[in-house]
């Protein structure tokens, strides 16, 4: 499968990228800075650019099976749209090239699973990472309405763990533990993107 991965040198990113290349597929690295991510292989291609951009982001697009968006501002925590923006840049792309397929990582706490936060959870999400919250709703918006074939996929909190293959998801669970490697949101995505059963669907992944 030939797959695109927005957001290819940040911590998910870099574990799409290795798990991508390690089941054999063609992977697309989207990125500002080739340097930021240290992985070689004959089946990667760097291409750089800005998710503000909506040319760099078509070239991206154009002959992929499928896009992984997993778009973030790193620690920086003032207010953004490079998840939203770049979403919709990214639908855009994928409707004038006919590409069908968006995988999207966004966060527990996002659209319907707020309801399904802890009181100490929902406060930290509505205050410190109050920006993050606004652009990731905007961001679900943008893909609940764009017509494609798309799957939401909301972590409960990111941790370094390795991946261990074994995580509870849905659309109206708690969060046990209010933690998930990343290694293992990136297993879940691209086993979704073989098997076909999430389209339309936005869950929560944790343990």
């Amino acid at each position: 499968m030939k797959l695109a991965i927005f957001g290819a040198t940040g911590k998910t990113g870099v574990e799409l990228v290795k798990q991508a290349l390690e089941q054999g597929h063609a992977v697309t690295a989207f990125v500002r800075d080739a340097s930021r991510l240290a992985i070689e292989d004959e089946k990667l291609t760097f291409i750089t650019g800005d998710v503000f951009d909506e040319a760099s982001v078509a070239k991206a697009v154009e002959g992929q099976d499928a896009i992984i968006c997993a778009l973030g501002a790193g620690t920086d925590l003032k207010k953004t749209t490079i998840r939203a923006t770049g979403t919709v840049n990214m639908i855009s792309a994928m409707k004038e090239n006919s590409v069908k397929r968006l995988m999207v990582v966004t966060a527990m706490g996002t659209g319907e699973s707020w309801n399904r936060m802890s009181l100490i959870n929902k406060f930290f999400y509505a205050t410190l990472l109050k920006n993050t919250r606004e652009d990731h709703e905007a961001q679900e918006a943008a893909v609940k309405a764009s017509g494609l074939d798309w799957t939401i996929i909301r972590p409960s909190g990111l941790t370094d763990d390795p991946r261990t293959g074994i995580y509870d998801v849905g659309e109206d669970i708690p969060a046990k533990t209010s933690k998930i490697a990343r290694a293992d949101v990136a297993d879940l995505i691209l086993k979704e993107l073989e098997e076909k059963a999430l389209i339309g669907k936005a869950l929560t992944i944790t343990n």
